[in-house]
């Protein structure tokens, strides 16, 4: 159940009138060739999860789900330069990165590659989702590393945050555009 990318799900649609055909159908298109088919070990496990998985195990994933993303939510709320938004029913958070303040970084890319390499924290790139200048956080792990890592994540940009430099750049740049 918390194993990113492990995946297995039903999209039904009752369209009687057709109102969705254009859109909707061709959305759909797009989303089922871009996301790969289902793991088959899912596959192959599906009938006993849903045959004999408590409901005491969903209600203790989803509470665990959300301690992790309020608490790296609160963490990375308090980051200069990181814009964190609190997840609504998700194992994952999209975190902001304003790029003006972290100026040595081309890309989000380029951002989370230095991360990993610096703090050894892995994030996805906003760019993965057409989501340009953020960076996606798992909340699956364990509450300790969720912990150290938010906390590493903070090091990390406090170290490459240009508090005033870049902005003072940006803004003599900007009234020279205007004059």
């Amino acid at each position: 159940f918390l194993v990113p990318g492990w995946r297995l799900g039903w999209i039904t649609i009752h369209d009687r009138k057709e109102i969705f055909r254009p859109r909707i159908r061709k959305g759909l298109q797009l989303l089922s060739q871009k996301i790969e088919g289902p793991c088959t070990l899912i596959q192959g496990a599906l009938p006993t999860i849903l045959k004999e998985t408590s409901q005491q195990f969903y209600n203790e994933t989803i509470e665990f789900v959300r301690r992790n993303a309020e608490k790296s939510y609160t963490i990375l709320s308090k980051v200069p330069g990181l814009n964190p938004i609190m997840p609504a029913g998700a194992m994952f958070m999209m975190v902001g990165i304003d790029m003006d303040r972290f100026g040595e970084f081309k890309s989000d890319l380029e951002f989370v590659e230095r991360m990993v390499n610096e703090q050894s924290v892995f994030c996805l790139p906003g760019m993965c989702f057409n989501y340009p200048d953020f960076m996606r956080i798992v909340l699956t792990v364990p509450e300790e590393q969720m912990q150290e890592a938010c906390e590493r994540i903070a090091d990390f940009c406090s170290q490459h945050y240009a508090c005033c430099e870049n902005a003072k750049e940006n803004d003599t740049n900007n009234l020279s555009e205007e004059a």
